[in-house]
């Protein structure tokens, strides 16, 4: 019941982001490379040929697929009255080029792409997996949705396999076989803030939460696990939303004699406890997830984002080499998409470019059979944009979570504007990730 609730959660504040800025254009900070210290180029981050080649063209030497194409599918939220996922259409235009391109396909065989939008209607997520169904595609691919359990209930069914990036529905992140999610929501959500509280020697901490059931219910439910496992005890503290002064609850809860503050929730609702906390002067860990930010914000807090921590699953810093290869796609292949004006865009590049990744090793035709057997036996990959942090589904990664396949995140500390002041330091959270 708590992975259920939390799951509702993390796909709330997912959908959520979609409509926001992202966090910062990027960063002019360093930060690891993708993948460890040596730059990538293919499909499984092979090294570059020569350093010549990739100064020369970041995305490195072509490799063009000649195989007959493979249909992938694709589905989007695309763009509605409430949300605009649309740049994800331009986004998985290059990664398809440039993995037909540079990366050879998978297997050989260009990408054919076969995209759906949901409007963010369930209807229209059951039309998309039906539409996956009719086309005969061998594999799903997902970014984020609002919508994703309704997507994906046919695909299920039809024993398509599913790989999504950010994809929070408790079907989906409960599936055991068949169904492949590159990125951790339990560990950007909750137990990275924990991680952290622990890595700096914290004892008490709170948890600000936006009192909303799909938010403050999994909280409740999952938070005293996570931080208990990470010797730290705390209180979540859940405000409704639209609440403009937080700092009655914020000095009752500074009279406990917290550590560490954990503020969940989206912009206007971080942004009013971040001020109210900078306003009465704490000044150890205040930790926010990505949906928290928007440099638009930042000149209404006293000292803006400075020193506040933000915990991720990629990092857009410019010095990083998946940045380089894909800022130099989106350039080269959709130039009228801006690679960071939301929070979506990368993430539509990402789960594309892991697929291939992982699929890499495929040989002779690619079907459902042969994608699921590349995910299960591939090797650790390094996710893109994860600054370190790899993937490998085996379904072993998260004991409460089979179809997660890492147990990592990203953390930053952020300039006055939002921006990592320094590296994005991997945060592994995998001894954290259990219930009981």
């Amino acid at each position: 019941m708590a992975l259920t609730a939390l799951l509702a959660a993390a796909t709330v504040l997912a959908a959520c982001s979609s409509s926001k800025s992202s966090s910062a254009s990027q960063s002019s900070a360093p930060t690891t490379a993708a993948g460890g210290a040596t730059a990538t180029t293919a499909g499984g981050g092979a090294p570059a040929t020569t350093a010549a080649a990739a100064a020369a063209d970041p995305l490195g030497t072509p490799n063009a697929a000649s195989g007959t194409p493979v249909k992938v599918g694709f589905i989007s939220d695309g763009k509605t009255a409430n949300i605009d996922n649309s740049s994800e259409k331009g986004s998985t235009a290059a990664a398809v080029k440039y993995i037909n391109d540079y990366l050879g396909g998978v297997g050989g065989h260009p990408i054919s792409l076969d995209y759906c939008e949901t409007q963010q209607t369930p209807s229209g997520a059951t039309d998309c997996g039906n539409q996956m169904i009719a086309d005969k595609v061998p594999v799903v691919v997902m970014n984020v949705s609002g919508q994703a359990g309704a997507a994906y209930k046919p695909i299920a069914a039809a024993n398509i396999p599913f790989v999504g990036y950010q994809v929070a529905d408790a079907a989906v992140l409960q599936a055991k076989t068949g169904t492949y999610i590159l990125a951790n929501p339990l560990v950007s959500s909750f137990a990275g803030p924990a991680k952290i509280g622990q890595l700096d020697g914290a004892k008490k901490a709170a948890d600000i939460t936006i009192d909303v059931p799909a938010a403050s219910g999994p909280a409740k439910a999952l938070d005293p696990a996570f931080y208990k496992n990470a010797g730290l005890t705390v209180d979540v503290v859940a405000i409704p939303p639209g609440t403009a002064d937080m700092t009655p609850q914020i000095q009752a809860e500074l009279a406990k004699g917290p550590d560490l503050f954990h503020v969940t929730g989206d912009v206007p609702f971080c942004t009013s406890a971040i001020k109210a906390l900078k306003t009465i002067g704490f000044t150890k860990d205040i930790v926010v997830i990505s949906q928290c930010i928007s440099a638009t914000s930042a000149a209404s807090i006293p000292g803006g984002y400075a020193g506040v921590k933000l915990v991720t699953e990629a990092t857009n810093a410019p010095t990083d080499a998946d940045v380089k290869i894909y800022t130099a796609a989106m350039a080269k292949y959709s130039p009228d998409t801006p690679p960071f004006v939301n929070g979506v865009t990368q993430g539509a590049f990402a789960v594309l470019w892991a697929f291939a990744r992982a699929t890499s090793g495929i040989t002779g035709d690619v079907t459902s059979t042969s994608v699921e057997t590349a995910f299960t036996t591939a090797t650790a990959q390094p996710l893109p944009f994860g600054g370190g942090t790899t993937f490998q589904c085996t379904g072993t990664q998260v004991a409460i979570t089979p179809s997660v396949c890492s147990t990592g995140a990203l953390e930053a500390t952020l300039d006055q504007s939002g921006n990592p002041t320094g590296t994005f330091t991997p945060l592994d959270a995998t001894a954290l990730l259990k219930l009981g």
